[in-house]
């Protein structure tokens, strides 16, 4: 048995080195005798320098590592069968070792010599060539790419340069040795960036032998700078490069406005690295793609100073429209540049093929909005209200703002600063008053009353919450709280369930101020309208408005003030009007299409530009010259809880309103408002809402302006 088993194994062995040596012609195999004897053992990759130098002549360097292993002098019998080099003899490289024992070390290979003359003269003019002919010891050299033995043609899965091989090639030299290029950019990084792009994701995940690859793009061995003009990635030979593989798309481009500026000779004009950033390629249909694309756009369309041109500032004008917030934020749902002026086959709007020109811009606009007309069209998605020359109404309304929010924060500002001066030279000259005493209190404002406020506290702080991300898209800390609140998508939701909510308090409120004028005794006019239960203005709180400011600075005694005071009233009127404005402008936003059905399409961009501003006043408002009447004021301080309550002491309402306590008394009315004290719990909770409506508020308040001076600081 033993016998026979080795017979077979003899055979075995015999039929596989037949078949291997087969593919390598006779003579070629007799002249690699001699070579193999030594090198196709493998032992020879282990030998000690001591052991190879009885093998070669010439003496060893004194600096030679006698223990030393060489691995690669092992080559396997059969390496090169079937292979383009399979009738190579080893000596037609190897040249000095004709001769046996041959010399210590052998002269470098020359691939171009004899045999690849015209590889050789296309890389004799590469970066690659460059640097080897600088002593660079890392450069690349033929068998860097090729392998020194097992070489194979390209279409061979086991070649080196196999279409799904080649990038590990390029990336392992360039990751390993490569240094940063001219514009700074880190070898690694741009390897990785490859692996994670579409085409790299295509090689490395999909297998797909097509996708573009380090030599497709960048050539094989005539591997050019990017600088130079001759190299596959110069700027004019970049749409020619793509083509190869994107036929349609370089056809569409080279008839677009870019492809026509490329052919003038146009320095600036777009390639197609400039838009789809070279190696981090991202696949059209992911959120990254939709993002990139604005942001490549823009570097292009971000530069007014340079041409003067309205279409350089493109990128600004549409980062400050609801379209580009929406983008800045993360948003994918949102109409970006290519989604409206085309991505490679853009087109001037002067071309009646344009997807900007007349009846076409329609259909543009229904890709988002299915029921948009012409009139819907004529909203300008660039509009700059900054611009008074080509927007008059927009810098008008702008204006508007600019001047009312000056002069109510400014005079409303200097209220409460003279104010607050005012109580603190009190204090320091009588001490802290004594706390009124709860036991005796008296109605002031309903459940209803107190209900609506707290409703206006939910939608008010929701709805800047919610709104104020997308206003300041630009600021890190708007994209933070957008995250925070699921996305500015899920934001958006958010913002118009609370503007739902705030019309409905709305309702509640004049149903409950219907009812309340139905049950007052005494004429319509005199009770609600010239009164003094009345919150329209009188010449009262003129009066009374020039008294406070005498008693600021000590010129008078403080007003006596009745059921309202004159910073109640516009407070209340502010509230109504302001947020008639914001909902009003607000609904526009919401439902464009319905509006644009009878109105023009320019009247949305005067909607953005009042429903952020009046958002902005209010908040502004609130958060300061609200706070202060009603937290921060040193009488009242850390809350004025009657509208959280309900009551306040008589003591207090005799003090703060004399006018309306002595007309309570005289009319019999004070003993039917008594009411139990407020429970302590009560007290707290309203403290503890309080100091957080407060933290919110003038946390936003600062954050809205270090945003605020960060755009005047870019804009310097």
């Amino acid at each position: 048995m033993t016998r026979w088993t080795g017979l077979v194994l003899v055979a075995v062995v015999s039929i596989a080195t037949d078949r291997a040596d087969a593919q390598v012609p006779p003579d070629v195999e007799a002249a690699n005798r001699a070579c193999l004897d030594c090198h196709g053992q493998t032992r020879i990759g282990e030998l000690s320098l001591l052991d190879r130098d009885a093998m070669v002549t010439g003496e060893p360097p004194a600096d030679a590592d006698p223990a030393a292993a060489r691995p690669g002098l092992f080559v396997a019998r059969g390496t090169l069968a079937g292979g383009p080099h399979a009738e190579v003899r080893c000596v037609d490289c190897h040249q000095d070792a004709v001769v046996l024992p041959h010399p210590r070390t052998l002269a470098a290979v020359s691939c171009g010599t004899a045999c690849h003359a015209a590889e050789q003269t296309a890389f004799a003019v590469s970066v690659h060539a460059e640097v080897l002919a600088a002593g660079d010891p890392q450069a690349p050299r033929c068998q860097s790419c090729h392998q020194p033995h097992e070489i194979l043609p390209p279409e061979d899965r086991r070649s080196s340069v196999h279409p799904l091989n080649v990038v590990r090639i390029c990336g392992d030299c360039h990751q390993q040795h490569a240094l940063p290029t001219t514009n700074g950019s880190d070898p690694k990084d741009v390897v990785v960036a490859y692996l994670d792009s579409v085409h790299g994701q295509a090689v490395s995940a999909g297998g797909l032998t097509i996708a573009a690859k380090c030599s497709d793009c960048h050539g094989h061995h005539e591997v050019r700078r990017a600088g130079d003009p001759l190299a596959m990635t110069a700027r004019t030979e970049i749409p020619r490069t793509c083509g190869a593989c994107h036929l349609g798309v370089v056809e569409a481009y080279a008839e677009s406005v870019h492809g026509r500026a490329l052919q003038a000779g146009d320095a600036d004009a777009p390639v197609c690295t400039d838009c789809h950033a070279g190696h981090r390629i991202t696949h059209a249909s992911t959120p990254e793609h939709h993002l990139d694309i604005v942001a490549e756009c823009g570097d292009c369309h971000d530069r007014p100073e340079l041409s003067g041109d309205r279409r350089a500032s493109f990128y600004r004008t549409y980062r400050s429209s609801y379209h580009g917030q929406v983008t800045e934020l993360g948003g994918t749902r949102a109409a970006r540049c290519s989604d409206c002026h085309g991505a490679h086959d853009i087109l001037p709007r002067s071309d009646p093929a344009s997807r900007m020109h007349g009846e076409g811009l329609v259909q543009t606009c229904r890709t988002c909005h299915p029921k948009a007309n012409a009139s819907f069209a004529l909203f300008d998605p660039h509009a700059d209200y900054r611009d008074g020359e080509r927007y008059p109404v927009l810098y008008a309304v702008w204006w508007y703002f600019i001047i009312v929010i000056s002069a109510a924060l400014g005079f409303f500002g200097l209220h409460s600063l003279l104010w607050f001066i005012r109580r603190l030279i009190e204090r320091a000259r009588y001490g802290v008053p004594a706390r009124p005493d709860r036991s005796r209190s008296i109605r002031r404002f309903t459940l209803l009353n107190r209900v609506n406020h707290l409703l206006v506290i939910l939608t008010f702080f929701g709805l800047v919450l919610t709104g104020l991300p997308l206003l300041f898209s630009e600021a890190p800390w708007a994209k933070s709280l957008a995250a925070a609140l699921g996305g500015v998508g899920q934001a958006g939701v958010w913002h118009r369930c609370l503007a739902v909510l705030l019309m409905v308090n709305f309702a509640i409120h004049f149903v409950g101020l219907a009812r309340s004028v139905r049950a007052a005794p005494g004429p319509l006019y005199r009770t609600w309208l010239l009164g003094p239960d009345s919150m329209l203005p009188r010449l009262k709180d003129v009066r009374d408005c020039v008294g406070m400011f005498r008693w600021f600075l000590r010129g008078g005694r403080m007003p006596a003030f009745d059921r309202w005071t004159y910073w109640e009233k516009f407070d209340y009127w502010a509230e109504i009007g302001g947020s008639l404005i914001i909902g009003g402008s607000g609904l526009l936003l919401w439902f464009p299409e319905f509006f644009a059905s009878f109105l023009p399409g320019w009247i949305f961009n005067v909607a953005m530009v009042i429903h952020g501003y009046e958002a902005l006043l209010a908040l502004g408002f609130i958060f300061t010259i609200h706070f202060f009447n009603a937290h921060l004021r040193l009488e009242k301080f850390p809350v004025d809880d009657v509208i959280f309550t309900g009551s306040l002491s008589e003591e207090e309402l005799k003090h703060e309103r004399p006018e309306h306590y002595e007309r309570l008394v005289a009319a019999g009315r004070l003993d039917g408002l008594r009411v139990p004290p407020p429970p302590r719990w009560q007290r707290k909770a309203a403290v503890v809402l309080g100091f957080a409506a407060m933290a919110i508020g003038i946390t936003l308040v600062v954050l809205i302006v270090l945003a605020g001076l960060g755009v005047l600081w870019s804009d310097l």
